[in-house]
Parts: structure tokens; C-alpha cells; sequence
């Protein structure tokens, strides 16, 4: 069965280590560029952008990045593991993870 992994990093240096390692164990998924709830609606609402894992340039982005992963669910492990090493359990960085099983997944990542 596969799973979706989310992740919320909101440390750049800390975003760059964890998407290259992520790339290097080949995995592929999403990077958006988002922002707290809070923090948009006091900069007026404005609407983060959308990019591309494998289009990543420059990833400092202001606020937070969310990682969107599919994998095999016996993998998932692996992609928390890389994300738990690069945050140090997220005390580097404010963020997040968690998983969710995909009752139906089309496409390939």
C-alpha cells in the first residue's frame, strides 16, 4: 500500500540537507513553499507559490517548505529516518511530520 509523508521544515539550511538527501536516496515528491496560518493571515493572506522537487534552484523560501512524498509503505521508514536525521527530531527546525495510507494512488513518483 502506499503512503503520503508530509513534512513541514521551516529552516532553510536545514530544508536543502533534508531535500538532497532525499534526492540522493531516490526519493522523489512536492516541495511547496508555505507558511503558517498565522503568519498569512498577517501578511494579508497572500497565497505561497508552488515548485517542483526536482526544479529546486534556490530553496530559500520565506516562512515554512512542505514536503509532499509517496512511497511504498514499507520505505516510509526510511524517508522519516533521513528527514528525523537532517532536523535532528526537528529541534534544528520548527516543523513536522506525518503519514497518511492512500486508499488509491494513480501516477508514478
Amino acid at each position: 500500500m502506499k503512503q503520503l509523508i508530509f513534512a513541514v521544515i521551516n529552516r532553510h539550511d536545514v530544508t536543502e540537507e533534508t531535500l538532497e538527501a532525499l534526492s540522493d536516496a531516490g526519493f522523489n515528491g512536492t516541495v511547496i513553499a508555505s507558511s503558517s496560518l498565522r503568519k498569512t493571515i498577517a501578511n494579508g493572506g497572500e497565497i505561497p507559490m508552488f515548485i517542483n522537487l526536482a526544479s529546486v534552484e534556490n530553496p530559500r523560501y520565506e516562512g515554512n517548505t512542505t514536503i509532499y512524498i509517496v512511497t511504498e509503505e514499507e520505505k516510509v521508514e526510511e524517508v522519516l529516518d533521513i528527514i528525523r536525521d537532517k532536523t535532528a527530531h526537528f529541534t534544528l527546525s520548527d516543523g513536522g511530520m506525518f503519514v497518511v495510507p492512500l486508499e488509491k494512488f494513480e501516477g508514478s513518483f
